[in-house]
């Protein structure tokens, strides 16, 4: 990662990079919020830096590709009623994303990328990279990560697939791949939301778009089962988000309208 990281570059350094056109600027974004009693606040940004990690080792020499310090506080204001949560405002966050772009821009680069690695950041970076393009002719892209690593077609049972989005299986299967050590299973507990199940009406997802807290569907902070959790799995879903990070950030390089 040290060969992509910006800011080991000295301003001058910076100021005459070539090939300015065509350089991308990825600024990873998560959160740090209420992951269960089984999982770090931690979780959105170790998975976020640990695919981008992954990412950069693929893309190897990849020229022109640079990152930005991890962008560790989101809009989190789902967990605000539990210990950890760290939130910003959607309002400070939409200030905060606009004027690290606008110091990319003066920089004299010309693409930018958002990857975003917390589902609750989703809608201010859509609407964020919209503003950022037309104040400062930024080409400006949003990724997703999560969007990548929480839906995988294998392994995991119906309901988990539908209502497993935060802190069940898959985010523990991850963090018990990369760091197991911080993963707590003697605590986790079962948390498909039941009565959401019987009515249909899975949160994001359903025809029903209603706006929620967790505690009002999980009391313990967890929508998911995090006891089918698998690391074998964990480190498939890491290696896919990579490679799939790795090819859109390529594909940024060479994007055109």
């Amino acid at each position: 990662m040290d060969a992509h990281f910006l800011p080991h570059l000295t301003s001058r350094q910076i100021a005459t990079l070539p090939d300015k056109e065509h350089a991308v600027v990825v600024l990873p974004v998560a959160s740090i919020e209420q992951h269960g009693p089984h999982l770090p606040v931690y979780t959105d940004s170790i998975i976020t830096q640990e695919v981008l990690q992954r990412s950069l080792s693929l893309l190897g020499d990849e020229p022109g590709i640079y990152t930005l310090p991890h962008q560790a506080y989101g809009k989190s204001n789902e967990h605000i009623h539990f210990a950890g949560t760290v939130t910003l405002t959607a309002e400070t966050l939409l200030h905060v994303l606009m004027e690290i772009g606008e110091s990319v821009a003066r920089s004299g680069f010309k693409r930018f990328v958002i990857l975003n690695g917390h589902g609750g950041n989703t809608e201010v970076i859509d609407f964020a990279i919209r503003d950022i393009r037309e104040k400062t002719g930024l080409m400006v892209f949003a990724l997703h990560l999560f969007l990548r690593v929480a839906v995988p077609e294998e392994g995991l049972s119906e309901s988990e697939k539908v209502f497993g989005i935060h802190a069940g299986d898959v985010e523990t299967s991850v963090l018990l791949s990369c760091t197991p050590d911080l993963v707590h299973m003697d605590q986790a507990p079962h948390g498909i939301p039941e009565r959401l199940l019987a009515q249909e009406t899975p949160p994001f997802m359903g025809a029903l778009n209603f706006a929620w807290l967790t505690d009002d569907i999980a009391s313990e902070g967890v929508l998911g089962n995090p006891h089918t959790a698998d690391p074998a799995r964990g480190e498939k879903y890491l290696d896919d988000a990579a490679r799939q990070t790795a090819a859109a950030l390529k594909q940024v390089r060479h994007f055109s309208f």
